[in-house]
């Protein structure tokens, strides 16, 4: 299994969520908004590093840059991973949380009380069942497809029935089923001019589609 950690000032937060999962691989993702922030967060990952010297990978990332921590986080996502999202700025939280939720993967938090600590499963997912709306690495997806469409050919704003004929030969009964899991995604949302439906890409869109591997 592989954790993928945002860290923030606490190494405490980290080594619990490493002690309880015990993962064979170890990421963690940090950045700094002050020079306070730099010497805290490198005290952490100091401690962190020395209790686990094995199959760990810090990667630097801009806290306060949500497009480029979402690029840099995607890079590490896979099926075995787990994503804390305890640690560092919200923004990072919020990356971290967002490319796990679209791969499907468990998404933790840990809460503490006192001297008590709890990891907590946070209830994101872009899935139904077992079943994800649609897979980050399945590129041809009729769902991907249509994102696609709605934000490069008609920059995020387009007609139904527009994107259906640029689709081209596929039924409408599946068309609708990949647009209802991106509606349910929240990567998408519609809208009534008139009789016409008309659909807008949501800012997660922007993201998902800002990885260099699904354009």
């Amino acid at each position: 299994m592989r954790l993928l950690s945002t860290v923030g000032w606490s190494e405490e937060i980290v080594s619990y969520v490493i002690d309880t999962l015990e993962p064979d691989e170890i990421i963690l993702f940090y950045g700094f908004v002050s020079e306070k922030d730099r010497n805290r967060i490198r005290k952490a990952l100091d401690l962190i590093r020395a209790r686990y010297p094995s199959n760990l990978k810090e990667v630097q990332v801009n806290p306060m840059a949500l497009g480029e921590n979402f690029e840099k986080m995607a890079r590490w996502v896979n099926d075995e991973s787990v994503a804390n999202i305890t640690g560092g700025t919200k923004i990072m939280s919020f990356a971290l949380a967002l490319n796990a939720a679209m791969r499907g993967i468990p998404i933790v938090y840990v809460v503490t009380d006192g001297d008590e600590k709890k990891i907590f499963r946070v209830p994101i997912t872009f899935s139904e069942g077992s079943k994800n709306f649609f897979r980050i690495d399945k590129k041809d997806s009729i769902a991907m497809r249509t994102l696609k469409i709605l934000v490069n050919d008609f920059k995020g704003k387009a007609r139904f029935v527009k994107i259906k004929e640029r689709l081209g030969n596929i039924s409408s009964s599946s068309i609708s089923d990949a647009k209802r899991r991106l509606l349910m995604a929240n990567l998408i949302r519609e809208e009534k001019n008139g009789k016409e439906k008309i659909i807008i890409a949501n800012s997660g869109a922007y993201l998902l589609l800002s990885r260099g591997d699904v354009k």
